[in-house]
């Protein structure tokens, strides 16, 4: 790993929340060695408003400046990094691409940039800076250069035309912002595909898992009743046909749905079964915890081009915890054919679940925590180092 430098992350997801993020695990990594400021996408007017109906939460003295922006926060034993809670912004993603959004979006940028270089002189973070643009192209656009990094990084773990929240511009300020970028790191090998010919360099640095804390979900008894599990977003991305046909198909299974219900048809369509429950969102801290009593993790994706993209995180954090995984075949999955079934069809999908279910043992349980243990975030931010390594150099010899 990289040590001892100043790295700037521009995110898209907040430091803290309900939900494991790629970009947080890796940054918490990073800071074993190195000083981190990592700025959370700015709250807007639109998200002001609904708090003020009560609806969501909101740190309104930070965001106001009423409080310090700046935090000192744990990342693991010994390990903290510094978080920016950024000025609240103009909310613009409604307005049609032109003049005044482009003239919305730099000033959003100036309030942003501005907070952000104060706190980079406040922990003494201006020398030898790497910039890593997390999902937040319309910020590492408008700030470009600007903050005098020695190099700009642009890390894409999902497809942005996916994202809701970023359809409406996200494509055509993505593809300009990699064209200034150093390079882009992707998390997946269907965003290496898409993204490669687009931008200077593109490095494929995939997800992983925190071994230490999934780990703790590990159960090695085999348990009569059945638990099937889902860890993530419940949203339109998942085959609702199938797992109905699956419910059906395993009557005394129980079958638990762990997230944010974002697309409201999967209750309506899924609670009218007794056995299944809908958690909530949980603490990346509780996981492990709801695991120990999984007795398989499924992964119940459609296949289009948005989940093509995916390397989903939850794979690894099932492996860790000893569990089966059945998955549909919805993007590049090769690396897991001899630890998990992946199905071609929905109703290879409820067969694979039937017989894993059948025929799990101590020893596929050990062999499956073996497999997610050489997928760690610690080997991951090698690989990130060693790309930022390479490009510094080429950078370096190009001066000479």
């Amino acid at each position: 790993m990289i040590s001892n430098r100043n790295i700037l992350c521009i995110a898209n997801p907040l430091w803290e929340g309900d939900y494991a993020k790629t970009i947080v695990e890796l940054m918490s990594v990073f800071a074993q060695q190195n000083k981190v400021l990592y700025v959370d996408n700015p709250y807007t007017i639109k998200d002001v408003l609904v708090a003020l109906k009560g609806k969501t939460p909101f740190p309104f003295a930070r965001a106001f400046g009423l409080k310090p922006r700046l935090r000192k926060l744990p990342a693991g034993d010994s390990t903290f990094v510094y978080v920016l809670t950024p000025p609240v912004v103009l909310s613009i993603n409604f307005l049609p691409r032109g003049m005044l959004y482009k003239t919305l979006l730099r000033l959003n940028g100036w309030l942003v940039r501005n907070s952000i270089r104060r706190s980079l002189a406040t922990l003494d973070m201006r020398q030898d800076l790497i910039n890593i643009v997390a999902f937040n192209p319309a910020l590492g656009l408008v700030n470009k250069r600007k903050l005098k990094e020695k190099l700009l990084i642009y890390h894409c773990y999902d497809e942005i035309n996916a994202a809701l929240w970023l359809k409406k511009h996200g494509d055509w300020i993505e593809k300009e912002f990699m064209t200034i970028a150093d390079a882009v790191v992707v998390t997946s090998q269907g965003l290496l595909e898409k993204k490669r010919d687009l931008c200077k360099a593109c490095f494929l640095v995939k997800n992983a898992v925190n071994i230490e804390l999934f780990s703790k979900g590990f159960n090695p008894e085999i348990s009569a009743k059945k638990t099937i599990g889902y860890i993530g977003s419940i949203d339109d991305r998942l085959d609702y046909d199938m797992l109905e046909a699956l419910i059906k198909r395993l009557p005394e299974a129980q079958f638990v749905f762990v997230g944010r219900v974002v697309y409201k048809k999967a209750e309506e369509i899924l609670s009218k079964y007794p056995q299944v429950v809908f958690t909530g969102p949980k603490s990346v801290d509780q996981l492990p915890g709801l695991l120990h009593g999984f007795s398989l993790g499924i992964i119940p994706f459609v296949k289009n081009e948005f989940t093509q993209g995916i390397y989903p995180l939850k794979i690894n954090e099932y492996l860790a915890a000893g569990l089966p995984v059945v998955t549909t075949h919805f993007s590049y999955l090769n690396d897991f054919e001899k630890v998990a079934r992946i199905a071609d069809t929905p109703q290879d999908f409820i067969e694979y679940v039937c017989e894993e279910l059948a025929s799990d043992s101590l020893e596929k349980k050990n062999q499956r925590l073996l497999t997610a243990k050489g997928n760690s975030w610690q080997q991951r931010v090698e690989e990130f180092s060693g790309i930022i390594t390479q490009l510094e150099t080429k950078a370096n010899q190009a001066q000479a």
